[in-house]
């Protein structure tokens, strides 16, 4: 009987304890579901969270990648960790290959003048402005650096040919004045040293006379010039063949193209530009003078014709001694000539042709030897029209 009752107690301990688990497990089963449920929210919202911060950072390489300046970001060590598209055109450089680099060294070299800044690539120059910033942590270390990188090449340019152009105007006007002052007395010269020729005629002074007489045609040719440059030219547009125009020009200076030995070589295209025939032949003989002039042992004088950045161009290329870099940007003001007989108003009056064209001309000395004269004509696609009808003309067919 004892036994009995001990066994019911045992059985009855056994069903409380089972409640007592089926309870605990009831509550754990629970708890198991809410933290199931709260850590997939947790996942989620990581999730979330790691999809924004992928996103935040495609958006962000995208944006360093569209920027058009030059950006490099360096380690504390100045290793390079990341450039842009922008740089790698720059620099010549892709990122793959430079990664892990040590900035400085890069195969490029940047040097201050009075201008600014230089940076020299590939044998390639460009004007710069150049900025390096510090990138610190909250703390106030130093994490690493950025630096941009600017071109402004094409900036400088039209900065340069806007003070040249300055220069011209007052130059110009400056000529006129002179002209005019001078046109009066040298017209009376002119007649008395005619009268004195015929007077002296048959005489041991006659020659003397004819000397007063050619020096004075010389002068009179250099202020014809000098009227030419000053006064405002008012081109008679019509669409000309550029291949033609520059044809005519060599034709008018064969003989002294074949007396110095020259061969000329080249590219022509029978593209139409929008001008005045016989001022845009007055511009290629400039050119070309200037060329054949620079090559006085002979040589070959290349003309070749293209497109760039929307432009149509006439690119006259000698074997020369070149152009030093330091006067470039003085060949094209009225007077200066590095030639001992050169009255420095050809490539003057070229300019201002080419400008009433609304085009320019640059000059470059070649990686080799001489210089590369490039004449920009507005494209196809330009604003300016011609004012005549848009027929074509013949180069040496104007009317």
């Amino acid at each position: 009987m004892e036994k009995a009752v001990k066994l019911n107690e045992a059985f009855h301990s056994f069903t409380r304890a089972s409640k007592s688990l089926q309870t605990y497990y009831e509550k754990l089963k629970e708890r198991v579901h809410y933290l199931t449920e709260e850590l997939e929210r947790k996942n989620r919202q990581i999730s979330n969270a790691m999809l924004e911060v992928r996103e935040s950072k495609d958006y962000l390489h995208a944006v360093l990648q569209s920027i058009g300046e030059a950006m490099i970001v360096l380690d504390r060590a100045e290793r390079i960790t990341m450039i842009n598209t922008a740089a790698e055109d720059l620099l010549c450089n892709d990122s793959v290959n430079v990664k892990g680099k040590m900035f400085n060294d890069l195969d490029f070299s940047i040097e201050d003048n009075r201008s600014g800044a230089v940076l020299t690539v590939g044998g390639r120059k460009y004007d710069i402005i150049l900025s390096r910033s510090t990138v610190c942590n909250p703390e106030g270390s130093v994490h690493g650096y950025v630096i941009l990188i600017k071109d402004i090449t094409k900036l400088k340019e039209i900065e340069r040919r806007h003070e040249r152009n300055e220069r011209l105007i007052a130059m110009g006007e400056m000529a006129a004045k002179i002209v005019h002052e001078i046109r009066s007395p040298l017209c009376s010269i002119e007649l008395f040293s005619n009268m004195l020729s015929r007077d002296l005629e048959g005489t041991p002074h006659s020659e003397m006379a004819n000397g007063i007489s050619t020096g004075i045609k010389s002068l009179n040719n250099i202020l014809t010039n000098m009227l030419f440059f000053a006064k405002p030219q008012r081109p008679s547009l019509r669409n000309v063949n550029l291949s033609e125009a520059v044809e005519e020009s060599i034709k008018m200076l064969a003989p002294l193209i074949k007396s110095r030995g020259i061969k000329i070589t080249g590219k022509t295209a029978d593209v139409p530009v929008c001008g005045d025939v016989e001022l845009l032949k007055h511009v290629f003989m400039n050119i070309i003078l200037n060329a054949v002039q620079a090559m006085p042992e002979g040589g070959d004088l290349e003309i070749v014709m293209g497109e760039e950045n929307g432009f149509v161009t006439v690119a006259v290329i000698d074997e020369g001694e070149g152009i030093d870099p330091g006067i470039i940007e003085k060949i094209f003001d009225p007077f200066f000539s590095t030639k001992d007989t050169g009255t420095g108003l050809g490539l003057a009056i070229a300019h201002k042709i080419m400008q009433c064209h609304e085009g320019f001309i640059k000059a470059a000395k070649n990686s080799g030897k001489g210089s590369t004269f490039c004449i920009y004509f507005p494209g196809t696609g330009s604003a300016m029209k011609c004012k005549q009808e848009n027929i074509p003309e013949k180069a040496g067919k104007q009317s």
